[in-house]
């Protein structure tokens, strides 16, 4: 498979996955991870009105989905994504 057919594929299951999360879920992972501003969390959550043990709960669970639907594993440490298979 060629580069961008692979990049056109994984793009794919991103929507696919995505389509699966909340729409606070949905917010959380496009605010924290595929905006291009980099916003820190901290203000996402202060825009959303949302504490942070709540919206780091909403991206764990929202990533937990996403990666069961894109056949990821996540290895964490401490709560903090450090690696994916």
């Amino acid at each position: 498979m060629d580069k961008e057919a692979e990049l056109k594929e994984k793009n794919r299951l991103l929507s696919l996955a995505m389509e699966r999360l909340s729409s606070v879920q949905r917010e959380v992972i496009q605010r924290s991870y595929l905006d291009n501003e980099g916003e820190f969390d901290y203000i996402s959550c202060g825009e959303m009105r949302t504490r942070d043990s709540t919206y780091r709960r909403i991206i764990s669970g929202a990533m937990e989905l996403m990666d069961a639907a894109l056949g990821l594993e996540l290895y964490l440490r401490d709560s903090i994504i450090i690696g994916v298979r």
